[in-house]
C-alpha cells in the first residue's frame, strides 16, 4: 500500500494584499522545495490588477514533468477566472481532465472558500502538492491575510496520469 503522504492531492492556497508579499512567501516555499521539505505538482503566484486583469506568473519550481508546467494551478484558476480556460484547447482533454479532478475532488465549501479568498485579494500563492503543505508551510508563509488547504477527494493514480498527459500535449503544442 502507498504511503498516505505520497497518495494524496493537496490545494492549498494563500492570499495576500499586495503582490510583493505574495512574491516574498513564495520565494520562502521553493526553497522548503529545494530543500526536499515538501513535495510539489506545482505552484505559482497570481495576481490581480485593480480592473480585475489576472495574471498566472510562471513558477519557477521544476517539478517530476520538467522546468514548468503550470498546467494544475491553471486548470484551478480556470475554475475561478473562466478566460484561463482559453488555454484547455492547446492542451485538449489532458486539461480536461485535471479540471474535472479539481473541480469534483473539491467540495462546495472548499471551492467558495478558494472563490471567496481570490476574488477578495490582490494576489494570491497557489500549490498543489502531494503531501499536507499547512504545517511545512508554516515558518515560510508570513505574509498572507488568509491560507486555505484542503486534500482532494481524487484518485491519486487518475490524477497523476492526467497531470501527464496535460503536459505532455502541452508540450507537443509548444
Amino acid at each position: 500500500m502507498a504511503d498516505k503522504k505520497e497518495s494524496t492531492v493537496v490545494v492549498y492556497v494563500s492570499t495576500y494584499s499586495n503582490l510583493d508579499d505574495a512574491n516574498a512567501d513564495y520565494e520562502a516555499v521553493k526553497k522548503l522545495y529545494f530543500n526536499g521539505l515538501i513535495g510539489v505538482y506545482d505552484a505559482a503566484v497570481i495576481s490581480k490588477s485593480t480592473d480585475g486583469q489576472v495574471k498566472i506568473h510562471k513558477t519557477e519550481m521544476p517539478t517530476q514533468y520538467g522546468a514548468w508546467s503550470g498546467l494544475a494551478v491553471g486548470a484551478l484558476a480556470g475554475i475561478f477566472f473562466p478566460p484561463f480556460l482559453v488555454w484547455e484547447l492547446a492542451v485538449g482533454a489532458g486539461a480536461g481532465a485535471l479540471i474535472g479532478h479539481l473541480w469534483g475532488g473539491l467540495s462546495s465549501t472548499d471551492m467558495k472558500a478558494i472563490g471567496e479568498g481570490l476574488q477578495q485579494s490582490t494576489a494570491a500563492v497557489i500549490i498543489i502538492g502531494r503531501s499536507r503543505l499547512r504545517e511545512a508551510l508554516a515558518g515560510a508563509i508570513k505574509h498572507a491575510m488568509r491560507q486555505f488547504e484542503s486534500e482532494l477527494c481524487t484518485d491519486t493514480i487518475a490524477f497523476n496520469s492526467a497531470l501527464t498527459d496535460a503536459v505532455n500535449r502541452f508540450l507537443k503544442a509548444a
